[in-house]
């Protein structure tokens, strides 16, 4: 009894204290100089598309339709693959000056070496210039925890030096378009 009043005379506390917070208002000013607003996604988390246009299975893939608990399949997800015009103006329409995505593995690269997908491609490059147009820098990750299944199978994942070869292969051709 006496831990339910300790909590129910805590409430109003943290009600004061959440109200403090909340009423903080910041403006560019705040920053220093130089200082780039941005925002950052990964590929399994937004891109949605898992079955479309030449994209294979990841590890995440895999690992969420096995029915681990609490863990979401990222088939559909954000549906950026689809939205990613409407999501780069919400983008701008924010002030944001920056934008960091990864490139799915399994979009760009469907085997995890070659060759490559090219509506994988076209949709990066389609994003960038999105990005671009409204004035947004895009930052790009290369891998955000996204291995694709095939290379998972064949090496047993990252517990293989034989994975160093496909990692360069993803990267050299990341860079030559």
């Amino acid at each position: 009894m006496k831990l339910l009043s300790n909590s129910l005379m805590f409430l109003p506390l943290l009600a004061l204290a959440l109200t403090a917070v909340s009423s903080l208002k910041y403006s560019r000013n705040d920053f220093p100089p130089g200082f780039v607003f941005g925002s950052g996604t990964s590929a399994y988390q937004v891109e949605g598309a898992a079955d479309e246009d030449g994209r294979t299975p990841s590890i995440w893939d895999v690992f969420a339709h096995a029915g681990h608990s609490g863990v979401a399949a990222g088939n559909v997800a954000c549906d950026q693959y689809h939205k990613y015009k409407e999501d780069v103006k919400l983008m701008a329409d924010m002030g944001l000056e920056a934008y960091r995505f990864s490139i799915s593995w399994s979009r760009l690269l469907p085997s995890g070496r070659g060759p490559i997908n090219p509506k994988g491609l076209q949709y990066y490059n389609n994003l960038i210039d999105e990005l671009i147009t409204h004035g947004i820098q895009p930052h790009v990750t290369l891998h955000h925890f996204d291995l694709p299944q095939a290379l998972e199978d064949e090496y047993g994942g990252w517990l293989s030096q034989e994975i160093v070869t496909s990692i360069f292969f993803q990267r050299w051709n990341v860079f030559k378009f």
